[in-house]
């Protein structure tokens, strides 16, 4: 015979499950992060070293004990050494686990913190791409969209790691820009400047010019740009303050030279692919199509997003000699939140909805076959 206190327990695990159904994104998007740090993790904790990079950042990491932030590196194959200078935040990390856990390969632990660094950007771009979209559907599709992409699994295969953990940040910053977050804007600028300084000259071409608008129009400072300032200038206190010219110096010097117009159109092809590129181009032109007032504001800064990183891969055009392919990684993020636009304009067509989820696992089907050679390619 059931009790009075059974009934209670029974409708209190009703209400929560249908709260869960309710708010099902709750449980969808943290198997999301879930299946891409599995799917980014997995593959490339089969081989103890894979790609030159883990034992720079491993160098930079140890550096730290001894009150360094500088390692010697030789830049050419007469012996030459400069000392190059590296954002230290991705490191101390890095260091932190290595002494917390001296019984763990430390190439594990990097591994370990990077592929979480990649899989957590599916919660910015979800959040960024629910806010201008209006669906949540739509949101989450956008951030699937992301992890089926091979940019970031190409990364972790060559040992990007101090990318990826920027390119989570520069996500969670443009969420707080778009929030108008004073503090958590101070507190994220100021970690991505510490991690990865390509993620900061990226993220600085994408916001002075936004700011200059947003100023113009409202007539007012935002709280975001001072938020941003107070960060920036904390991390030009603790490092930028006497690592900017050398880091300078050393890209302007030994920045690797080929035949860039060989080697960009075809790399995001291969590393962003043509579906991702075709859905972005498709919520920016119904965007414009079919404006809305409350994301007006929100476009300038997505559409910036959008366009300098492909800006930046493409500047041979215009003279620039630099590693034009590294600003490839960064073209996926704001992709998918223009994706993730598109979609809400079709959200009241659901097959579409499901032909852009198959799409994009037949990508992902794609992706990892390429991330396992990428792994094999780089093994050392």
């Amino acid at each position: 015979m059931r009790t009075v206190h059974d009934c209670d327990g029974a409708a209190s695990q009703q209400t929560l499950t249908t709260a869960l159904l309710a708010h099902w994104e709750i449980i969808a998007l943290p198997l999301l992060f879930i299946a891409g740090f599995l799917l980014r993790a997995l593959p490339i904790l089969e081989y103890p070293h894979v790609g030159g990079d883990p034992f720079l950042h491993y160098r930079f990491a140890i550096a730290l004990l001894e009150g360094k932030l500088s390692v010697p590196v030789e830049v050419n194959s007469a012996g030459t050494s400069v000392a190059v200078y590296y954002p230290p935040l991705f490191h101390l990390l890095s260091l932190g686990f290595f002494l917390a856990f001296p019984t763990v390969d430390p190439y594990v632990v990097m591994k370990v913190l990077a592929a979480t660094f990649g899989a957590l950007q599916v919660v910015p771009i979800y959040l960024i791409a629910r806010r201008v979209s209006h669906t949540n559907l739509a949101a989450l599709l956008a951030s699937y969209s992301l992890l089926t992409v091979r940019s970031d699994y190409q990364m972790l295969s060559w040992g990007g790691y101090a990318n990826i953990a920027g390119l989570f940040l520069i996500a969670v910053l443009i969420y707080c820009v778009m929030t108008e977050k004073l503090i958590l804007s101070a507190i994220v600028s100021a970690a991505l400047a510490l991690t990865h300084h390509l993620s900061l000259l990226l993220i600085v071409a994408v916001l002075v010019p936004y700011f200059m608008m947003s100023v113009w129009n409202r007539k007012t400072i935002p709280k975001a740009l001072v938020g941003l300032i107070v960060g920036g200038g904390l991390a030009y206190l603790v490092f930028y303050r006497f690592a900017l010219f050398p880091i300078v110096e050393f890209y302007s010097k030994f920045s690797p030279a080929y035949d860039q117009s060989l080697y960009v159109t075809p790399y995001i092809l291969e590393q962003v692919g043509p579906l991702l590129l075709l859905f972005g181009a498709l919520g920016v032109i119904l965007s414009f199509a079919y404006p809305d007032r409350a994301f007006a504001e929100s476009r300038g800064i997505l559409v910036i997003w959008a366009i300098v990183p492909l800006f930046l891969a493409y500047a041979y055009l215009f003279g620039v000699q630099w590693h034009g392919v590294r600003w490839i990684h960064f073209i996926p993020q704001p992709l998918t939140v223009w994706a993730g636009i598109a979609l809400g304009y079709l959200a009241q067509k659901k097959l579409l909805l499901v032909i852009f989820a198959f799409l994009f696992t037949l990508q992902l089907i794609g992706t990892i076959q390429g991330y396992y050679s990428d792994i094999l390619r780089n093994v050392t």
